[in-house]
């Protein structure tokens, strides 16, 4: 009976103890992306706390920043671009970011993983999804705001060289 006991105990802690861990950056989707930071509307995302929507319509890029504003980027021929499930946030986080780099997340809703279902964000920082009504927080490694966002963002990694960055995985 003891035995079964400390049995019993061992293999609840074991299962309690366990949670959901996650890659910091993920290889579910293939991402190469570059652009150049002085070039508008890309040189906003290199201040604390701001960040655009990239995405790929046709032969253009489709940018939309946290205040709303929308750009449309001509491609030429051979620019190729792969922008993960849905598109990318790109933009310089406020908190866990002591060096100011810059991080990518995809567009695309972590909990839906749908191509047509994107995620907006505000100002403050924060992307929803209008299907399952998940939250996270692009300032706080994109971690979930709310139970529905039962997972953080897709995130990828960025290379910065010079006022070019590249994300890709």
């Amino acid at each position: 009976m003891k035995r079964a006991f400390i049995l019993l105990f061992l293999f609840l802690m074991a299962t309690a103890c366990q949670k959901n861990s996650y890659k910091t950056y993920s290889n579910k989707y293939s991402v190469l992306f570059s652009c150049n930071l002085q070039d508008a509307p890309f040189n906003q995302i290199s201040s604390q706390g701001r960040f655009i929507s990239v995405r790929k319509t046709g032969n253009t890029l489709k940018t939309v920043d946290s205040d709303g504003n929308t750009n449309t980027i001509e491609l030429a021929a051979n620019q190729n671009y792969l922008l993960g499930l849905a598109g990318l946030i790109l933009g310089t986080p406020t908190f866990n970011n002591d060096d100011m780099s810059i991080w990518a997340y995809d567009l695309g809703c972590p909990v839906c993983e749908n191509s047509m279902t994107r995620l907006t964000f505000d100002v403050k920082g924060e992307a929803t999804c209008s299907k399952c009504g998940g939250a996270w927080n692009l300032n706080a490694s994109g971690f979930p705001l709310n139970q529905e966002g039962s997972r953080p963002l897709f995130r990828y990694p960025v290379l910065r060289s010079g006022n070019t960055i590249t994300v890709s995985n």
